[in-house]
């Protein structure tokens, strides 16, 4: 059975491990994912209740035992609830970590945009199948967001010849972050939403030296 002093503690926790995952996951609420790992958390209780025990063992607090914990259980129930959002309705939503993982791999690989056979569109895919993207669509996303996010996501994850500097992680964070969110509003586009003129912005220098050599 659960104490009262660690029930406030159970609440507390899970109400700040469903605010960080809700902003990682935009489909889903704060509320819903504390209300879910609140759920296996009591499920599970002697087990946690062992752990939480063991915390100074560990040089840690049970706040942050707690948040550990119930941080891997709304990794897990995020990650299903986000594919099953997208698989179910006609909305993409990706995430930080999912475009990341785009970037790093495979935007900047010119063998990425080597068309195979029957794949006209440069479609890829992100760990073992777990994310399909069309490569142009980030593209467009990059052509939106602000020049400060596009040098550094270049400077990280462009072709290294560049010699451009490493950005700071804070700042490489929101750039992923801000082109995110451009990825996800141009996939999901009202109808009276266009690419027409003044939908596009200049390529910048370095990325107009990274398309010749791709295209050369």
């Amino acid at each position: 059975m659960i104490v009262t002093e660690r029930t406030k503690l159970l609440v507390q926790v899970a109400a700040s491990v469903g605010r960080k995952y809700a902003s990682k996951y935009p489909a889903l609420d704060a509320d819903e994912i504390a209300t879910e790992v609140t759920a296996q958390a009591l499920s599970e209780w002697r087990h946690i209740s062992n752990k939480l025990d063991q915390a100074a063992e560990y040089k840690r607090t049970e706040f942050e035992v707690l948040h550990f914990l119930l941080g891997e259980r709304a990794s897990v129930y995020c990650g299903r609830q986000h594919y099953a959002y997208m698989m179910n309705t006609a909305t993409v939503l990706y995430t930080p970590r999912e475009v990341r993982a785009l970037l790093k791999e495979y935007y900047y690989n010119p063998d990425s945009w080597v068309t195979p056979s029957k794949d006209s569109n440069h479609g890829t895919a992100v760990e073992a199948k777990s994310v399909w993207v069309n490569l142009h669509d980030i593209n467009v996303a990059l052509e939106r967001v602000s020049d400060k996010a596009h040098d550094a996501i270049l400077a990280a994850y462009g072709p290294e010849d560049l010699n451009l500097p490493e950005p700071d992680k804070r700042r490489l964070s929101e750039a992923v972050a801000q082109l995110t969110r451009e990825l996800n509003r141009h996939l999901n586009k009202t109808p009276d939403q266009h690419e027409g003129p003044g939908a596009r912005v200049a390529m910048s220098n370095a990325d107009a030296i990274y398309a010749t050599r791709k295209q050369g």
